[in-house]
Order: C-alpha cells, then structure tokens, then sequence
C-alpha cells in the first residue's frame, strides 16, 4: 500500500520527482512523509525482484573453483520446481548488480534462459565479502582449498597496498569466522600453488589443510615444474587422489635401493696401494683360494715377461 499512497513521493525516492509547486514543497517539510520516504528507500535497498542474468555480473573473488560444475541437477530442479531461493546482489554506483552469493543459481537460470529471483541490496565490498564467506560457512560443501581461494581473493582485493593489507586479513576471518593466524596459512597456500594445477585437481572434498600445505612447500621449491604437472594429471581420478599424484610428481626420486645380488657378497675397496675385501663368511675359503691363485698367476706371468 505505501507505494499506492505516496504516489509522487514514491517517485521522488526513485529519482523521478514531479514538476514542483508549492504543495509539493509542502508535502517535503512533513515529517510524516519524511519518515515513509526514508521507508520506501529502506524497502527499495532490499527489495526481491525478478532480474535478467544478463545484468548480473560475478564477483571478483571466487568461492567455488568451478561454479558450474554438476550443474545439471540444480538446472533440472529450477526447471521442475521453478527457484525457491533467491539469490543476493548488490546494486553497483552504475546501476549494474554483482553477485554476492547464488552463483550456482544464477548459472542454472541462465542455461534455463529465464530470469532470475534476486535479493537486492545496497552493500560496500567488505559488507557484501562477509556475507558471501557466511553464507559460504552455512553449506555443507566447500573444501579446504575453496575456502583458502576466498581467503587469497579477499586479500587480493582489499589488501593491496600495506596500509589496507591488515584490514584484508581481518575481513577475512570475519568472513570466514576462523582464527587469524589461519588467514595467513591459508592465503600463502593459494598463492603458493600454480592455479593451473588447483584447477586441475579440483575441490579435493575431504582434504585438509596438511596435505595442501606440503603440495605448497613442494611448489615452492621447484615452481616452474609445479605448472607443468597439471597436464599430467588425470581428470578421471577423484579429487584427492589427484591431489596425491602433484604431491607424487613433485616429490624428489628417492636413489635405487642397493643391490643384493650375489656381487653383494664379495665388495672390494681399494685406498693408495691396498686393496681390502669384504667376503661373506661361507664364501671366505673359496675367494681365499683364488686370490692366492691368481696371485701366484700374476707374479709366474710377470717373471716369464721379463726373463731373455
């Protein structure tokens, strides 16, 4: 009803304003107007409206390595069922929205060619990041390395000089409600490796930070051939047995174990002019016997060299 009533001080708060006249002069100076204004703005910053996907823009920072990734069932369910949630934007100093969260949904809307449900709102960058991490924290499925992308993109984002660096970490583990020492681990780990190789491994659902972390401390030292190892991993392996494979190819090759051959029981040294065996006890009479032999060989060959 407030829309039908306030008719003219309805489109003075969408920007449309009437010609002016004194009465209208005198409608601004009422209180009472004054206060259904500032309601009909109130009602405006979180109003639920049907969008073009077109018009909705995503974030800068990703929270999912691939939003779209077996998309079909929720293409299938808004199809069936039509969209039961709707998602959050924000209105940008343009007039255009961006996605705060319900990518997923925005996707499926968009493959299905239909507009779709939104919540929008007025919100600042830190406003609408805490509310994507919350929202984030209330599913069931984000993994490890999804969690430490956000923490890098908000960083990323909001951190870019020195200055803003500290107020960066600080949304961050507000966004995400884990401690702040945290924050940093998980940021240097999604700096650390490639994010050619994260793609290639996928979510890795069910992984810890452990395993993320030594995949990053063997990116580190050997970074130009943590990159090319992405091809090498087969995308038909779950996610973390991938996962197990980076950390297999980067690993250095252990040497060959020694062999134990039958040479292994006979090893010879030698130092200056000495030469030292070490003989297995039930080979010591043998290796004895031929050494004298071929000892007396040498030395009845050398005397045969050199006699007229």
């Amino acid at each position: 009803m407030a829309r039908k009533v306030f008719g003219d001080t309805l489109r003075n708060a969408m920007g449309h304003p009437p010609a002016p006249d004194a009465d209208a002069e005198a409608k601004r100076s009422s209180p009472t107007v004054a206060r259904a204004q500032a309601s009909v703005l109130e009602e405006d910053k979180h109003a639920t409206r049907l969008l073009d996907p077109a018009l909705v823009r995503m974030s800068a920072v990703m929270d999912r390595i691939d939003p779209a990734e077996g998309l079909e069932d929720l293409v299938a369910s808004i199809r069936d069922h039509g969209q039961k949630v709707p998602i959050l934007v924000r209105r940008m100093a343009d007039g255009s929205f961006e996605i705060v969260y319900g990518r997923r949904r925005l996707l499926a809307c968009r493959e299905l060619g239909q507009r779709v449900r939104a919540t929008v709102m007025e919100m600042t960058d830190e406003e609408a990041l805490v509310a994507q991490g919350v929202e984030n924290n209330a599913r069931q499925d984000p993994s490890f390395i999804e969690r430490a992308l956000f923490v890098a993109g908000i960083i990323r984002e909001l951190g870019r000089t020195d200055a803003t660096r500290k107020n960066a970490q600080t949304v961050a583990y507000r966004a995400l409600q884990i401690d702040e020492s945290l924050v940093s681990r998980m940021n240097r780990i999604a700096t650390g490796i490639p994010m050619e190789l994260i793609r290639a491994i996928g979510p890795a659902h069910g992984v810890g930070r452990r395993v993320w972390e030594r995949l990053c401390k063997l990116c580190e030292t050997a970074p130009d051939r943590a990159q090319a190892i992405a091809t090498e991993i087969p995308a038909a392996l779950p996610g973390p047995e991938r996962l197990d494979m980076a950390i297999a190819l980067l690993s250095p090759q252990k040497p060959p174990p020694p062999e134990t051959g039958r040479h292994a029981r006979v090893t010879i040294a030698r130092k200056g002019n000495r030469i030292t065996l070490d003989v297995d006890p039930a080979l010591l009479p043998q290796v004895e016997g031929a050494v004298r032999e071929l000892i007396a060989e040498l030395l009845d060959r050398g005397q045969d060299e050199s006699a007229p």
